[in-house]
Order: C-alpha cells, then sequence, then structure tokens
C-alpha cells in the first residue's frame, strides 16, 4: 500500500483536548469534501509536497518516521478517504518495530475528520490501537460520525458560504449536494451534541498563518453565554510553528 502524502512534520497540536501535545503530523494528498464547499480552507493538501516532507511512503515508512512520538494525527483534506487498516496494522507492531526485543508502547493515533465519510473497518486494527476520532462537521457530516467522535470541533463561521452551498445544489455539482445534512454546523447543532455528552469546541476561522481576532472576539461571546462549549485558539498560529 502507498500512501500519497501532502506533508509530514512534527510539532505541537494546536486545537482541542491534546493541544499543546507534541504529535507526528501526516496529511494527506485530497479532500472528497474540496475547496468548492470549504473555500475558507488553510490547508494545503492538494499535491505532494517533498520539501515539507510529502511524497509517497509505504505503512512502514510512515511508521518508521512517526518514532518515537507517542501521539500521531492523521489529517488532511480527508484522512478517511485513504485505506488506513494497512498504517493502523503496522503501527500496531509499535512494541518491536526493528525486531531488537526493546518494547515501545503503541503511539495514540489521532483522526482529524470532516465527518462525512465512516471509518472503514472500524472493529479491524483500529479497534486495538489507543485512538482519538476529532471531527470537525463539514456540510454532508454523517451522524454515525458524531456518535464516535472524541471531541467535535465546529468552525465559526464555516469555511464556506450558504450562497456557495445553494449553487452547488442547484448544479449538483458535488457528490455530498443531495445528502440531508448538507449545511454548516450551527451553534444549536453545537449544543445539541453537548448536551449528548460530547466535547464540543467553537474555534474560530482564522487566516492561513494568523488568528482572526474578530472571530476570536465573537467564539469568546459565545462561549460565555453557553459554558457548556470550549475554546480551540489554534494555539500554533499563536505560537507560530507548523
Amino acid at each position: 500500500m502507498i500512501y500519497r502524502v501532502a506533508e509530514k512534520f512534527k510539532s505541537l497540536q494546536g486545537e482541542g483536548v491534546y493541544a499543546g501535545t507534541p504529535m507526528a503530523f501526516i496529511r494527506f494528498v485530497g479532500c472528497s469534501v474540496g475547496k468548492k464547499i470549504c473555500q475558507h480552507c488553510d490547508t494545503d493538501f492538494d499535491n505532494t509536497m517533498p520539501w515539507r516532507g510529502g511524497g509517497e511512503f509505504t505503512a512502514e515508512e510512515l511508521h518508521s518516521w512517526s518514532r518515537p512520538y507517542g501521539h500521531i494525527c492523521l489529517t488532511g483534506g480527508e484522512p478517511l478517504d485513504q485505506d488506513l487498516e494497512p498504517l493502523f496494522s503496522q503501527l500496531l507492531n509499535w512494541h518491536d518495530p526493528d525486531g531488537t526485543g526493546y518494547h515501545v508502547d503503541p503511539p495514540m493515533v489521532h483522526i482529524e475528520t470532516s465527518g462525512t465519510r465512516m471509518l472503514e473497518n472500524p472493529n479491524g486494527a483500529w479497534s486495538t490501537l489507543k485512538t482519538w476520532l476529532c471531527v470537525s462537521p463539514k456540510p454532508g457530516w454523517l451522524r454515525g460520525m458524531i456518535e464516535l467522535a472524541d471531541e467535535v470541533k465546529v468552525i465559526v463561521p464555516g469555511l464556506g458560504t450558504t450562497e456557495s452551498l445553494l449553487a452547488l445544489t442547484k448544479n449538483d455539482g458535488h457528490p455530498l449536494a443531495q445528502m440531508e445534512r448538507f449545511r454548516w454546523p450551527d451553534l444549536d447543532d453545537a449544543l445539541q451534541w453537548a448536551v449528548e455528552g460530547k466535547t464540543v469546541f467553537l474555534q474560530p476561522r482564522n487566516g492561513k498563518y494568523d488568528v482572526d481576532k474578530m472571530n476570536l472576539l465573537y467564539v469568546t461571546d459565545l462561549l460565555r453565554d453557553h459554558p457548556s462549549l470550549r475554546l480551540s485558539a489554534q494555539l500554533h498560529k499563536i505560537l507560530k510553528v507548523q
């Protein structure tokens, strides 16, 4: 199995429950949602970028590169567009990756997904690994993925406009356009998911490299009125790290 990777790097997680945790990040090429919907997407996932660690890699090569980090983040784009089972299986062999008999606990695998694709084979190697599923719902999100999520991250405002979604629906130009949840999640969705027991973050929509102060102020005002929700501030953009 060969994976096309836009970039890979080791840095601090900037979002959600694990903000500040050192992680090995693997960003896969491609996204089934796409930038026609996420017009303000701040990530580069369209092609492999060798100068940023990207390229084509086997599961074994990604496994070896990620050592010795105890947290590996699979992101995109949309990581669930990939067949991740070979990589999951490889990570289960973390206890003795070089055949030396040296035991290392398997890493925790973090997946950052749009929630528009179901996790395939959830009873496979995935079920044996330590995992953390972050769902940042995009138009077309699936109820089943919200139920599986360890944390839900709602972008405020969304990464696109209602007008762009209406245009896609009218032209039937996107495979998600006919889905019931072909809209951006709103505050009511976030509050309902929190009532259901999910850890729900509001994340200000920021620029590619900088925090949008107006969106941050707007989100902090919302949180004052709705303390069941949390703030995800994209710490990496504050610290100016990748």
